[in-house]
């Protein structure tokens, strides 16, 4: 499975570079095949950029949505859809670049382990959800890497 977060962490790095989060108002639509998706990029007031997604047919996010810090440049997450459904994996990221949390839905809801992070990198819990409830036997880790609970 972190084969598979790395593999989409890498791609989306590649594709999107920019980076930005929250709300904005301006939005430019690349419009080049309705059957398929389109991208969306959201803009904030002062111009900075807010998040760039891919939509279908209907204006679901359907693909990937990766959001941005407020300096439009660092990336906040990155998260899969499926017709305006969370599916596939999702990541979220500290102003460091470094990896927060990363988890999997299915359908909107959490599916699988979900691991969240210290700002160093260290592997802080592993927790496992199945069809959205959180399942007995969760991990916590102290700064050091020792574990704490079971």
């Amino acid at each position: 499975m972190r084969n598979t977060f790395n593999v989409f962490a890498s791609v989306f790095m590649i594709i999107f570079t920019a980076s930005a989060c929250s709300s904005g108002k301006k939005e430019d639509t690349s419009d080049e095949n309705k059957d398929q998706t389109e991208v969306i990029r959201k803009h904030r007031d002062d111009g900075t950029l807010s998040s760039v997604s891919q939509v279908d047919e209907k204006g679901y996010a359907h693909g990937i949505k990766v959001n941005y810090y407020e300096d439009g440049k660092t990336v906040h997450s990155k998260v899969s859809y499926q017709h305006g459904r969370k599916h596939g994996p999702a990541i979220w990221y500290f102003r460091s670049g470094q990896i927060y949390e990363q988890t999997s839905f299915h359908f909107g809801r959490r599916d699988g382990v979900t691991k969240r992070y210290y700002e160093d990198g260290t592997l802080m819990e592993e927790i496992t959800y199945e069809q959205g409830e959180e399942q007995p036997g969760k991990m916590v880790y102290d700064r050091d890497g020792t574990l704490i609970t079971e």
